[in-house]
Parts: structure tokens; sequence; C-alpha cells
């Protein structure tokens, strides 16, 4: 990582301890047996606790104060497939320390997407319906587990709006599609569509409230390099939406509104899962995760897992991955994440990507047992913790 000198020795010196701490642990009572249970302070609002939990389960914890002023848990989105580590790493810099990043959504390995809804630093990366649930953190810093939708609009100068369907989506006949600097792997070939090139005259993409954008010119063939102060308006040619072709002209200001169903203004943060865990402190049903295009064998199954939650008063954020498909932990199904949730005081909790998916990095290292035999795997895109702010002298 490209860290400062002083950052770089005090979070590898952290990590150090950690894993010191972790080979000489004593058992510790936890759960009714008896469980090893180390817990270490990364940083001011950072903790990290490993833990090794009767099952068998590896078990390893991030909680993160989200009062604290200094921090920001933000999601990341790199070109294609990248691993967590280098993802980390890119989004290293000063004044933006990347503490620590899981894995995130489920993902194409054919298109090297992420399947759900993506938001960073107030941006759409990606959205499409979808009926699967999301983490999704505020400008406030207050974070939402729902299953969130995606809803957005353009009003033409002359008043009329139009739904828009996508950002960064596939393109069909009777669609809106809104293609911004994240359109890295679009393709170029626009079909029967028009395009419309649109400046910001907003000071930044914000997801959850209404946009101006300036109309500069049409038929905008690349979708793969886009500046992010500008967007492409790709318009098909259904009968639906003939009328916004017609409707918008170079040189007219629009508004755009890109937000979410159920409504929450100013997300800075978004990523996607499959699967709640625990809903308003109860264990969350198989019946209803089903709805969310998942399958009993999936929930009840144990396999290596990546799960986000935060407690009662939405001020604490726990990122959390278990091992499985190895002798020392067997990996957990959803209601045996859900018990270990509840015991540890978490309120909300939704299921991330698992499997050869799942990794905890911290300080630049590894600290799980990634499942698959070539080791850490390639992902969409990551959720990270920051450090915005400078660290004092001596921590």
């Amino acid at each position: 990582m490209k860290n400062s000198p002083q950052y770089g020795r005090t979070l590898i010196g952290k990590i150090g301890l950690v894993l010191i701490a972790l080979l000489i642990a004593a058992p510790a009572v936890f759960g009714g047996g008896r469980d090893s249970v180390t817990t270490v302070a990364i940083e001011p609002g950072v903790t990290y606790t490993s833990i090794l939990k009767e099952g068998p389960f590896s078990l390893h914890v991030l909680a993160v104060d989200l009062q604290n002023s200094g921090l920001r848990v933000e999601s990341y989105r790199p070109v294609g497939l990248v691993k967590t580590t280098e993802q980390a790493r890119r989004n290293d810099r000063e004044g933006h320390r990347v503490i620590a990043a899981i894995n995130a959504d489920f993902f194409s390995f054919v298109s090297g997407w992420p399947v759900n809804n993506q938001i960073m630093n107030g941006e759409f990366v990606v959205a499409a319906p979808t009926v699967r649930s999301h983490l999704a953190i505020d400008a406030y810093g207050k974070p939402y587990i729902e299953k969130f939708g995606f809803n957005a609009w353009i009003r033409s100068r002359g008043g009329t709006i139009y739904p828009v369907d996508g950002v960064n989506g596939l393109h069909h006949n009777n669609a809106i599609i809104l293609h911004t600097s994240f359109s890295d792997t679009a393709t170029n070939q626009t079909g029967p569509g028009k395009t419309f090139t649109v400046r910001r005259l907003s000071p930044e993409w914000i997801a959850g409230d209404t946009l101006k954008v300036l109309v500069s010119r049409n038929e905008m063939t690349d979708l793969t390099h886009i500046p992010n102060d500008q967007a492409v308006l790709w318009i098909g040619g259904g009968p639906d939406i003939w009328q916004a072709r017609e409707d918008i002209r170079t040189g007219d200001t629009l508004l755009v509104y890109l937000g979410t169903l159920p409504s929450v203004r100013q997300l800075r943060t978004m990523v996607g899962g499959v699967g709640m865990i625990v809903k308003d402190g109860k264990v969350v049903a198989d019946s209803a995760n089903v709805k969310e295009k998942t399958s009993i064998t999936f929930l009840r199954a144990r396999h290596p897992r990546t799960f986000v939650g935060f407690d009662r008063d939405s001020t604490k954020l726990y990122l959390c991955v278990v091992d499985g498909r190895q002798q020392r932990s067997v990996g957990m199904d959803f209601r045996e994440m859900a018990d270990f949730l509840l015991s540890i005081g978490v309120w909300n909790a939704v299921n991330l990507d698992g499997g050869g998916s799942t990794t905890m990095v911290i300080g630049g290292q590894i600290v799980n047992s990634p499942s698959d035999k070539s080791g850490e795997r390639p992902v969409a895109n990551t959720l990270q913790v920051i450090r915005v702010t400078p660290m004092p002298r001596g921590q």
C-alpha cells in the first residue's frame, strides 16, 4: 500500500500484534462453548476480532464506529475483476487511507460486473431493477439494510418526465440508460438507440437528489471513456420512449433524479447481496429470502460467507467473514450466521458474496483463509473502511 512511513509502520505493526495474539490466545467462554476469542484495536474506532468457535467456525469481525468523523465505509469498483487486496491498494492515498476491506457483491464471471446496485462516493456505478437486499450508507453515516430498488427519471426542458431504466446497464428497445465514467466495459455498439452527451451542472453526482445536466451534444458512440463530470443518455427506439428522443435538444438543461425505492436522500455508499440474515433483531425466515431469487439449498448449506450488519442504534457496523470448506472451519448456513450476529448485538444484517470470494484484508494483509486452492479470488467490488483524517503521531 502507498502509505506514509508513519502510517505503514503503525498499521503493519498492529497487524503483527493481531497475528501474534491469535497464536497465543487462551480459550474463552463464548456462546456456551470453549472458544478462542481475540480482540485487537486496529486504530481509534476500528476493532478486529478473531473467533475460533465450536462448529468448527473460524470467524473474523471488524467493528467500525460510524460516529467517528475520521472514518468512512465506502464501496470501491475497479475495471473488471480484481483481488480484494489490490482493490484496497488502488484506493489508498494520502488523506484517504484504506484500513480494511472485504469482498462485496455477487458478480458475473463473464461481464465482470456486480449483479446488484452499487453506489460509490454518491455516484451510481451500476443500477437496475432488483429484488435483492442491499447495504447503504448515507452522507451522515447512517446505515440501511433494505430491499432497495432503482428509481430514476429525467425531466425535459418542456417539463415531460421520462423514467430512466438503469445506469451502465444493458440496452433494450424500450429503455433509457444512463452511462457514466464507470461504463468501462459497456458495448460501443449503441444499436437502434439515440445518444445524448450531458455535462453535470451540479457540483457532484448525489444518489437520492435531483441534479441539473446540460445537453452538450448527441450521437456519441464510445461509451467506455466518459469523464466524471459527463454522462451519456442512451434512448432506445421503442414506442414507449420514442418521444424522449424528439424532446431533447443540444443546449437543453435537464433535471435528473437517480435514487432508490424506498427513497433515501444523499446516499454515499451501496453494495448488494442476496438475502437478509437478521431484520429488526429477528432471524429472517428462509421463505422470505427465497423471494430474493435464491434457493433453500443455498440458504441451508454451509459455505464460506461474507456478511455485514449494524447494531440497534445504527452506530456500529460489523464486517464479517467466516471461512469454510476447510478442516478448521466448515462455513455457515443462514441460521448459523443469524445466531452468531444476534449474539454480538447485530440488529440488521445482509449476506454478501461468499464461497471462494470470501476475503478480509487489514493493512494490506489477508487475515482469513480463502477457500479456493489458488488463493484469493478476483472480485467485482469491495466494501472498504477508510481513514479520512491524519492519524495522531504515536498511534
